[in-house]
């Protein structure tokens, strides 16, 4: 039996042949049996399963039917507490495996090994490490105390840097039930090194200064006069009322909303996006949305990304293609929503950060079945996009319960200093930071771990 310990994300590929078996094969890829739980790949001629396994029962959590017999080229992918997997053509994903409905999380350290019936051969099988963006930190920004405007939520949504200090805009919310807070504000937090971050005491305007319930700031930018130009979506839940402009002469305000808002609104429900002055590009801003789309050319119905051009924040222009942003499978990790979140823009190079949400609920289990995550795809036109092949790019940690990004992270905003990439999401509804050297975040072909051979 190969048996290897391997801490952090990973990449496992393997080469199985031999005589079809009606017994399985087993990949344990999650846990340790001196922990009493792990998680395999159940692979034979039928397909295979994700099954979990205790050391009080054993459950299939998902079954990918037919594979075909040997040889099995088995490719596994762990980032933070999503798991995703190739057995030849046939691919599957999942979070959490050892049961985070369950608050069963995963382990830092995982015991890799491989179970086979005789006629079954190892062929080949290494283990590459994956040291991309694993910080183990605590928020930066937390949530505020009981009774104000941000004591339930407080999520990024866009930063300038204004006279030396950064400023970042954010969605603050109380408690609520319409869709975890209700009653959200725009807030700004301050900082004069990216690391450490002061709120605002109050906000800088609040749901009671409009007719809507919910206001989601996405972005910020400083127009030709020194104006400070906030867009945020308004929701007066659980319906979607379109993209508003705000402008004021400093970053803390006063924001006067502009009179003919909404300045632009999407046929259908839409809401997080990107704004950004667009250098050399056909408008001078560039605003990139997630719109849902009933019937996409590709894939379920759900959000994909897109473009709008404008010279003056007023007049929106839409991209004749489209949308121009879909998801990188019809049926995996991110497949029915894709939503633009932080465009930045390295080189002659479009990066993407995005968040990425599938839904399956499991048996007998409580969650409501939506796993959000984050990804990344780069593109040097807006319109082709090359998706990270090793999706999705900033996980969850899913190591504990008391940590802040374990289960659910998205709403990335990536700020570019001196060479880094400090990227900004939300975990459990607070601010997270995770940092990655640009040489890093533009070369693909590697993560900067090592390959191992296990045989």
């Amino acid at each position: 039996m190969v048996e290897k310990h391997i801490t952090g994300n990973y990449e496992m590929n393997m080469v199985l042949t031999g005589d079809a078996s009606t017994e399985e094969t087993k990949v344990f890829f999650s846990g340790d049996t001196a922990l009493g739980k792990r998680a395999y790949l159940a692979i034979s001629t039928d397909g295979f399963k994700v099954v979990r396994e205790t050391d009080s029962d054993t459950r299939t959590w998902k079954t990918h039917n037919y594979i075909g017999k040997p040889p099995w080229n088995v490719r596994i992918l762990k980032k933070g507490n999503f798991f995703r997997f190739w057995v030849n053509n046939t691919t599957g994903w999942i979070r959490g495996p050892l049961g985070e409905w369950e608050d069963v999380y995963e382990p830092t350290n995982n015991c890799l090994s491989v179970e086979k019936p005789a006629g079954i051969s190892l062929q080949s099988c290494t283990v590459t490490t994956l040291p991309w963006l694993q910080e183990i930190t605590k928020p930066v920004i937390s949530c505020g105390p009981t009774g104000s405007f941000y004591e339930k939520q407080i999520i990024p949504g866009a930063i300038i840097e204004y006279d030396d200090l950064y400023y970042m805009y954010v969605m603050a919310g109380m408690s609520g039930d319409e869709e975890g807070s209700s009653r959200r504000s725009i807030g700004v937090a301050v900082s004069s090194d990216l690391k450490q971050w002061e709120v605002h005491p109050e906000p800088l305007i609040s749901y009671l200064d409009t007719p809507y319930d919910n206001l989601y700031v996405s972005g910020v930018v400083v127009t030709d006069d020194g104006s400070i130009a906030i867009m945020f979506s308004a929701q007066k839940f659980p319906e979607w009322q379109g993209f508003m402009l705000a402008t004021a002469d400093h970053p803390i305000g006063e924001f006067t909303q502009h009179a003919d808002n909404p300045v632009y609104k999407h046929p259908t429900h839409a809401h997080e996006f990107d704004l950004i002055r667009a250098e050399g590009l056909q408008s001078k801003y560039l605003l990139f949305y997630a719109g849902f789309t009933p019937q996409p050319k590709r894939g379920p119905a759900g959000d994909r990304g897109y473009l709008l051009y404008s010279d003056d924040l007023l007049n929106w222009h839409p991209d004749e293609r489209n949308p121009v942003f879909g998801p990188e499978t019809p049926d995996n990790w991110d497949a029915i929503h894709v939503r633009p979140r932080s465009l930045n823009r390295i080189g002659d190079t479009w990066y993407l950060w995005y968040e990425g949400c599938n839904t399956w609920k499991p048996d007998g289990g409580t969650h409501h079945g939506w796993w959000d995550t984050v990804g990344l795809a780069r593109s040097k036109d807006l319109i082709n996009w090359e998706h990270y092949p090793r999706n999705p790019a900033l996980p969850g940690l899913g190591i504990n319960a008391d940590q802040f990004d374990s289960n659910w992270v998205g709403w990335p905003r990536m700020y570019i200093r001196d060479g880094v990439g400090y990227v900004f999401y939300t975990g459990n509804a607070q601010v997270g930071l995770r940092t990655i050297p640009l040489d890093n975040l533009t070369n693909w072909q590697t993560e900067g771990g090592q390959t191992l051979n296990l045989l």
